[in-house]
């Protein structure tokens, strides 16, 4: 019995002790992403706007687990699809317009991130994590000598999915005080039917 109470004793110790050293903090970030969508969509998207919000539970010394909440937005190449359309139809390009199919992706991570030690204020870390996306694109309109003929284009109202994904990609961590600063390039890849939709993430940001 006795041997039984002091090894329960020494789970207890080493349990304590392991949540004495987790600490915790979060932040937000914002940055640019690279659109690498598949074919056909490739043609006209391009470079895209992110930002959201993460918190960290620092598990060791170089070794992090991070919630992510990002938002990206990649606009469409209206005039390049307006174009195509003209063509296709027999019109001169300047007779057709078009707006809408802005592609949104909201994204919901997990993250691991495992830290190089080195001495100094940078310290340099791979990220590998795992999450889902929700995909969203705003609803297209065509207008043809001002009258709506987005139907007759063969296009209708967009619908969201949502769809697992995969990120991996590397970073480095600026330590000022309290704060640290980082930046950090990913490459994000969403399993969407038949090609992958896939981006490449480039971010800075902040954590307290």
């Amino acid at each position: 019995m006795k041997r039984l109470l002091l090894g329960i004793a020494l789970l207890l110790i080493m349990t304590n002790l392991a949540v004495s050293q987790v600490s915790f903090g979060g932040g937000g970030q914002l940055g640019i992403s690279i659109a690498m969508f598949p074919d056909p969509l490739k043609d006209y998207y391009g470079m895209g706007l992110g930002f959201g919000g993460h918190a960290d539970a620092n598990i060791l010394k170089y070794l992090t687990a991070r919630l992510n909440l990002d938002y990206y937005t990649f606009g469409f190449d209206n005039k390049k699809f307006s174009d195509l359309i003209a063509k296709n139809s027999g019109i001169a390009p300047g007779e057709i317009t078009m707006e809408g199919l802005r592609a949104g992706v909201f994204a919901i991570t997990l993250n691991g991130i495992g830290k190089i030690p080195l001495r100094g204020v940078v310290t340099p870390y791979g990220i590998l994590g795992f999450g889902i996306n929700m995909i969203s694109l705003s609803d297209p309109k065509v207008t043809y000598n001002g009258q709506d003929v987005t139907a007759q284009a063969g296009l209708g109202k967009s619908e969201s999915t949502t769809k697992f994904g995969l990120n991996f990609g590397a970073g480095s961590e600026f330590q000022l005080g309290k704060i640290k600063l980082f930046f950090e390039i990913k490459y994000a890849m969403i399993f969407t039917e038949g090609s992958n939709t896939n981006h490449l993430p480039i971010t800075v940001g902040v954590t307290i």
